[in-house]
Formats: C-alpha cells, structure tokens, sequence
C-alpha cells in the first residue's frame, strides 16, 4: 500500500508534464461523472427541442467569446517577462469588455437579429448573451494566466465550481420551474457567474496578479503591436475554428429544427465534450512546454508523446459507440434519444479525431505559423459547409449528418498530418499510437457488438462498462502508467 500510495503521489507531481495534466484531469473526471449522472435526468426534464434551443444560444456565446480579445490571450505564454504578459492580460481584458458591450447593445435588437437568423425560438434569452460573453472571456484568461503560474489547481477547482454550479441550476430549474429552454440557458450563464467569480477572487488574492495595476497606455500599445499575429492570423482562423465546429447547430435548425438540434447535441455531448475536456486540461498544460520544448530543441518527443496519450484515450470509447451507440443512448438518455445514438455512430470518429487534434492546435501559436492554421480552417468551413447544404438540400438528415462527419474526419486527419509534420514527428511515428490501442480496443469491444441486437440496452451498457475497465487495466499495465517516468 506504501508503494501504491507513493506512485499516485508522483501521478500529481508539479513538476514535468504528466503531473499538472493527472492535476486538471482529476477536476475533468469529477464534472464528467457529475455531467454523467446528471444527464439522465436532465434529458428528462427537457425536451430534445429545448436542448436544441439551449445549444443554439452556447453556439452563439462560443462563438463571440473567439472574437472577444482578437485572440491577444495566446501570446501571454510567449514573454519570459511576467510584467509584459501582465500587460498582454489586462489588453485582452479591456477588448473582452469592449466586445460584451458591443454584444449587449447589439441584443436590444435581439427579435430582429433572431428572425433573420431564422431561429425566433432563442429571442427571449439573447439578453444573456452580452454578461455571458464578458464571464466566458474572464475565465479564459484567468485559465491562461494561472497556466502560465502553473497554478493547475486552482484551474481544476475554478472548473469544478462551473460545472457543479451548472449542472444543479438546470436540475433545480428543471424539477422547479416552467421555464423550458430557459432553465438551460440560465443554468449555463450561472456556471460562468460561479467560476468567473472563483477566478477573480483566486487572481487578487495573488501577489503576482495582473489585476492589481492599472493598464499603462504605452505599454498596452507596445504588446498590441508586439503580438499583433496573434489578431491578424489567429483570429481569423480561430473564428473560423470556432464556426466550423458549431456548423451543425447553426445550419441543422435552418433544414430540419430544433429537435435536430437537441439530438445532435447529445451526440455531442456523448463523446466529443469529455474528449474537449480532457482535451483542454492537456491543453493548457502543452502550451506551457511546448514553448520551452520548442526553444530547448526537443518539441518532437513531446508532440509525439502527447499525440500517443489522446490516441489512448479517446478510441475505446469511440469504438463502443460506433459498434452500439443506439442501444447505449437508449439505455443512458431514455427511449426518444435512441436516435442520437445512431447520429453517434457516424459521428464518433470525427470526434475523436477533433480530440486528439485539438490539443495539438498549440502548435500553430508555438511555431508561429497562424497562416498555416489559417488556411486549414478555410478548407473546413468549405468542407462542412458544403456538406450540411448538400445534406440539408436532400432533406435526409441521416445523410447530412453522415457527409458531415465524413468531411469532418477527413479535414481533421489533414490537420493531424500537418501539425505532427511541423512538430518534426514521422509518418510511422505518427500512426503506431492507431494501430497499438486498436489491436487492444477491437477485440475487448467484439463482446458489444455480438450482443448490442439480442440483450436488452442495460445488459449492453454493462458489458461495456466491463470491457471499458478491462481496456483501461491493460493500457495502465502495458504502459505503466503508474511508475516513475
């Protein structure tokens, strides 16, 4: 027990790469099994059009908070002066409230704005959309700046009190109220109230925090101009990133409604949301070594590790889904979402590969090759784009969501090529993660498939429930996660 208890303390070492990530992935697995437990209920509280209405308006927050400091956060990594990354902070801060005040007086129009946008079901709440914004935008900054104090803990309890505070205002408005969509949407905007409101406290109580000195003009003109790739090719691409990830929730009500929506999303959330979670804690933690990697010389080994430990991740799950996503959503969601589960099985490759691809997007600002990221994501609006129209136009929407997820994959194994390339990591290099954790992953899921048509959702959702602790036994043992590295 003494020798256990002291290889789990090294899992949460501050030192290195593994420990901050097992730091923010400890806070990742707490939302994910509160999130679990969670939706169950919440898909019986509400309606798949309410989910549909509640994704629109986290669409379109999503979507703003990419603009809402001209992407000027990314370069707070980059300076070994914390004053001139304090200033970074404090120019990304005055832009993000700039923004939210645009937004709030854009919204007084908001029944106009969501008429010509064809979704007059979200007009009643797109007041939100302005303070939503300013509180998104905080916390990311905050999240940037305590991951460049490698203050991961604070990180992961700033996550925790979001999502606990999130998951119980839509529970409570969902057994309490008639709101509909609205309990949602307000249970969203209160996660961010909860953690913006962490962060604050947690940032001024620092002696080092950005918030204690007023901006200085000269210096906020000096970092604007300094960093100024950051708004004239990150930005667009991270726009454009953020759009083509939302793609089907903004074009998927235009065709076939709202209810589309809400179905879609809980595909969404099945598989594509942990691997974002997860995907964010690694995230967070690359971007700090990568650009020390990157000046040491040694990026290669570190994108390849990084890359083979997403890989591990995310195809178990990916593949239980593809082979028995119905019955399991059948089982988890209730009868009505079984449907998702078949979007799920044309949709969790793409997802999985947006998961392991993420991450590894910090590449793009590390090596300072914005165009690069840029044109890629050009490439993905066309894709998707003319997937959802060609889909939609057909009014088949078993159709579009399989041409989505085709153009999706394929636009995400393009990325992955590129990025790993840059990175200085080798095409061999690059697929041995693939085939290792298939050759384990296929053979403990043939025990799903065989049974998913003859036993009844439950026994198929315990089957992989068992095969899932069976995979993640064998890796931990095959790869020895738990010692010393």
């Amino acid at each position: 027990m003494t020798r256990l208890r002291t290889r789990v303390s090294r899992l949460y070492s501050r030192d290195g790469f593994r420990g901050p990530v097992v730091t923010l992935l400890s806070g990742t697995a707490v939302t994910l099994v509160l999130s679990y437990l969670a939706v169950p209920i919440l898909t019986r509280l509400f309606t798949p059009e309410q989910f549909g209405i509640s994704d629109y308006f986290v669409m379109m927050v999503s979507v703003l908070v990419t603009i809402a400091s001209l992407r000027y956060e990314d370069a707070m990594m980059l300076p070994d002066d914390r004053a001139r990354a304090a200033s970074v902070f404090r120019l990304a801060l005055l832009l993000a409230v700039a923004t939210s005040a645009l937004v709030a007086i854009a919204t007084l129009w908001g029944r106009e704005l969501a008429a010509a946008l064809r979704v007059e079901a979200v007009a009643p709440w797109l007041w939100l959309l302005g303070p939503t914004l300013l509180l998104m935008r905080f916390t990311r900054l905050s999240e940037v700046w305590l991951s460049r104090e490698k203050a991961f803990r604070t990180i992961t309890l700033g996550d925790v009190a979001n999502k606990v505070t999130m998951l119980s205002s839509r529970l409570g408005a969902g057994a309490a109220t008639t709101l509909g969509a609205g309990g949602l949407i307000g249970g969203f905007a209160v996660g961010q109230l909860a953690s913006g409101l962490y962060y604050l406290t947690a940032l001024w109580r620092s002696d080092t925090s950005p918030l204690r000195t007023l901006p200085a003009p000269g210096k906020l003109r000096f970092v604007a101009s300094r960093y100024r790739r950051f708004p004239t090719f990150a930005l667009p691409s991270s726009l454009l990133n953020s759009i083509v990830a939302r793609l089907p929730v903004l074009l998927l009500p235009v065709y076939f409604g709202f209810e589309a929506v809400g179905l879609f999303g809980r595909a969404f959330v099945a598989l594509a949301v942990p691997l974002s979670l997860i995907g964010t804690a690694v995230s967070q933690v690359f971007f700090v070594h990568a650009a020390e990697a990157y000046r040491e010389g040694r990026l290669a080994p570190l994108a390849d590790t990084v890359h083979a430990r997403l890989v591990m991740l995310g195809i178990f799950p990916t593949i239980v889904l593809v082979l028995a996503g119905p019955q399991l959503f059948e089982f988890v969601f209730g009868g009505e979402w079984r449907i998702a589960g078949t979007y799920e099985q044309y949709l969790a490759p793409w997802f999985f590969l947006s998961g392991v691809a993420s991450p590894l997007t910090r590449l793009f600002d590390v090596l300072e090759q914005q165009r690069t990221e840029l044109l890629i994501s050009l490439g993905t609006s066309v894709a998707l784009t003319s997937a959802l129209v060609i889909g939609g136009q057909a009014g088949d929407i078993v159709l579009t969501i399989g041409l989505i997820a085709l153009a999706g994959g394929l636009v995400r194994l393009l990325q992955l090529f590129v990025l790993l390339r840059l990175a200085d990591v080798g095409l061999r290099q690059a697929l041995r993660p693939y085939l290792r954790y298939l050759s384990i992953g296929v053979p403990l899921a043939v025990p799903v498939w065989l049974i998913k048509e003859v036993w009844p959702p439950w026994a198929v959702a315990l089957t992989a429930a068992v095969v899932g602790l069976l995979y993640v036994g064998i890796v931990i043992w095959k790869e020895r996660l738990l010692e010393r590295r």
